[in-house]
Formats: C-alpha cells, sequence, structure tokens
C-alpha cells in the first residue's frame, strides 16, 4: 500500500515531552517505522516547525516525514488552525509536482482531519482518522482546559464523513459514541511499545548515571506540562506523604519545554506552598532513548493525567518492570490492571493517590511483584501487531470502497 499519513500540527521527529509532542508522535513514529518495515509506502506530511527543518526526514528505506509551510512557525497549537488551508494548498502541489499517487489517507488528530478530508475529496481515495484526544471528552473533565466550538463542530463533521475512525481501546470506543453519538465504522487497534528498548536495566547502576541517591524512593512522571497532565493533583498528594530521614522520597517529572512555562511556574508555586523544593525536580524534555535508565532508576511510575486516551509512557514504565499508578481515566483503565501491575486510583483526588503511593513505597515486595506482573502485561502490546492490526483496517476500508 501507498500510505498518505497527516501530522498537521506536530512532527513525529520532534523531541518528546516538549510543548505539543508526546504519544501521539511515538505512535506515528513507530507505526510508520513498521509499516514502512513490512514493505509498504508511507509519507508523513506535518508543518514546518523551525527553519532548520529539512524537507524530508528518513524513517526507513520506505518511510519518511515531509515538512511543508503552513505560515508562523511560532505559533500556538490553539491558532494553527487558521492555516490549514495553506498547509493543504501546500501539499496538493507537492503531490502534483511529484506525480505522487496513494492508496488512502491516515490523518492524526482533528486539524489534520480536515486536511485529510479535503484531500480525499481531491484524489477521490479512502480517510481514516484517529483522534488521539476528542474536544467533548476535554471539555468534561473540565481541568482548566478551554476546547472551541470551532474544534468540536469539525470533530463532529469528520466522524460522518471519514471512511472509518480509528481508537486505541474499548473504552475510547464507547466515549465517542457517549459523547458524540456516533458509532460510525470505529475500530479498535492500541499502541505498542518497543519491549527491547523498554527493558529495566540495572538499578543501581542506573542510579549512578544519573546522579540519584541509592537509598531514596523516587516517583517517575513523563508527559508534557499541560493542566490536564494532573501534576498539581500528584504534587498535593506528595505533601500529604509523611516525608522524614526515614522516608526519603523525591519525585522526578519529565517533559516541558520553553512554551511551559506557565505551568512550569504554577507548578513550582505549588511544589514550595507545600515545602517540597527538595523533593519535586522537573528535569524538562528528554530524548527518547534515554527514558528507559530513568525508568529503571525509578520505584514507581506515576501518571496523574485528568484523562489519557492510551497512556503509551504508562505502558513503557510497565514494559521496565515498574509498577504504575494511575486515575481509572480512558485508556488507562487497559494499561494498569488494579491490585495487579499498580493502582488506579480516583480521578483527580490527591488523597486517592497518596493512599496508593503510601501502599507502594512502603512495601518493597509489593512492588517487586507488580514490577514482574506489569512487564508480563505489556508484553500483550507491540508496535508489530499494532501495525497488523492497522492494516487490517486499511484493508477492511479498501475493500469496502471496491464495492
Amino acid at each position: 500500500m501507498k500510505i498518505l499519513i497527516i501530522s498537521y500540527h506536530t512532527c513525529p521527529e520532534n523531541k518528546l515531552g516538549s510543548k505539543d509532542s508526546g504519544g501521539l508522535n511515538i505512535y506515528l513514529h513507530e507505526i510508520s517505522n513498521e509499516l514502512g518495515t513490512k514493505g509498504h509506502t508511507v509519507d508523513i506530511f506535518t508543518r514546518e516547525h523551525d527553519i532548520r527543518d529539512p524537507l524530508e526526514i528518513e524513517i526507513n528505506n520506505n518511510s519518511k516525514v515531509i515538512h511543508l509551510n503552513a505560515g508562523d512557525l511560532a505559533e500556538e497549537k490553539h491558532q494553527m488552525h487558521n492555516y490549514i488551508d495553506l498547509f493543504t494548498s501546500n501539499l496538493i502541489n507537492y503531490i502534483d509536482e511529484q506525480n505522487l499517487q496513494y492508496d488512502l489517507i491516515y490523518s492524526n488528530y482533528w486539524m489534520s482531519g480536515i486536511v485529510g478530508e479535503l484531500i480525499s475529496e481531491k484524489l477521490k481515495i479512502p480517510h481514516i482518522i484517529t483522534f488521539h484526544t476528542m474536544g467533548l471528552t476535554k471539555r468534561s473533565v473540565n481541568y482548566l482546559e478551554n476546547e472551541s466550538d470551532f474544534r468540536i463542530e469539525n470533530e463532529l463533521d469528520l466522524i460522518k464523513k471519514s471512511d472509518a475512525i480509528v481508537v486505541p481501546t474499548h473504552q475510547e470506543k464507547e466515549n465517542l459514541i457517549l459523547n458524540y453519538k456516533s458509532d460510525n465504522n470505529i475500530y479498535i487497534v492500541s499502541p505498542g511499545v518497543d519491549l527491547e528498548k523498554f527493558k529495566s536495566k540495572n538499578k543501581f547502576e542506573s542510579r549512578e548515571k544519573l546522579g540519584l541517591s541509592q537509598t531514596t524512593k523516587i516517583l517517575l512522571s513523563v508527559g508534557r506540562l499541560e493542566p490536564i497532565k494532573g501534576y498539581d493533583v500528584l504534587i498535593n498528594a506528595l505533601s500529604f506523604l509523611n516525608i522524614s530521614d526515614d522516608f526519603d522520597v523525591r519525585l522526578l517529572i519529565i517533559g516541558g519545554d520553553s512554551k511551559s512555562q506557565n505551568e512550569l511556574e504554577r507548578l513550582n508555586s505549588l511544589k514550595l506552598k507545600h515545602g517540597l523544593s527538595n523533593q519535586v525536580n522537573f528535569l524538562g524534555a528528554i530524548d527518547h532513548d534515554e527514558l528507559p535508565i530513568y525508568l529503571s532508576a525509578a520505584d514507581v511510575f506515576v501518571m496523574p493525567s485528568a484523562y489519557e486516551t492510551f497512556g503509551i509512557a504508562a505502558l513503557e514504565a510497565s514494559a521496565c518492570n515498574l509498577p504504575v499508578i494511575a486515575p481509572q481515566v480512558g485508556g488507562l483503565k487497559s494499561v494498569v490492571k488494579h491490585g495487579q501491575t499498580g493502582f488506579l486510583s480516583v480521578n483527580k483526588s490527591p488523597e486517592s493517590l497518596m493512599h496508593y503511593l503510601e501502599i507502594l513505597l512502603k512495601n518493597k515486595p509489593l512492588r517487586e511483584l507488580f514490577g514482574v506482573n506489569s512487564r508480563l502485561h505489556a508484553m500483550n502490546y507491540s508496535w508489530g501487531k499494532s501495525s497488523e492490526d492497522l492494516i487490517s483496517v486499511f484493508e477492511d476500508v479498501l475493500s469496502k470502497c471496491l464495492v
């Protein structure tokens, strides 16, 4: 197959944890790599983000990223829709100039979907979409998020017009049907994890390399610095713990960049308020390849998000033999097996989060048991399986379009 993938607002090659970069970027990079390895041709079109961006970045011999002009490089995500027409025009021109042909379009996120629908009409080929997050869902969690009517109107339109919708879990399928009153051609394709890259390393050596104490209990969390990620809930939970010389706890948060300054200031103020200056450390964005060392150095992984469609970072932690604590929301209910691989806390409840943190931090045998179970659970997920499931969706959609 020749597959045109659209990731309008973010590039799969962006540094993870930076603004607008996270699980979606990992998903696109890994899926495209697998599709290319299986012999399919994959072109991922995204907007230029930096004047240093090359026109093309090769993922493998059959998969590549193509950067196109889409207006102001410094534009914030919530305003990027203003340049969709420019990006679409440049994409059509590129296809015409290169005399390219595709079998289908696979869009990721709602803005990409708008582009995908326009290109689908021009090329007369099927359009499949994964939303990753949805406006009505983010509104429902009411977590300092302000999703526009424009976004939601376009999501509703895309649900009606697209040839198929791909979601990561049964929970997300139910959520889409509940909030958007549609079950139009919904397919479930779970993301995966690189089980070779993400596996436990020696904890002592990992801490030595990172300059971390061998006796401190290390909590780790990974994600963009945004209100919906719930780091304020985690810091509040930490403030309830009886931290002492005998019970030394440190929280490391990976993610964030210069564009996350407002949220970083808000969270720093909160940790100062609770007297946690020495216990909470913001490390900024790191290379994805370095993440296994941090996971191996940690005792517990925490993902306090008010909402996650899946939670790839939690799955990567599981693959590294870490117990995971997360709220019982969205796809996290699939990633974390309550009482087996970790705990599912009450959403946005620091008291509930603190309760499970205390259980795991004070019980090493339980941490180790959950860690073993986590790795076994993660082994059910792979990018190879994920790509095979996605190919099946593509083939099913193409066969229906031929009827």
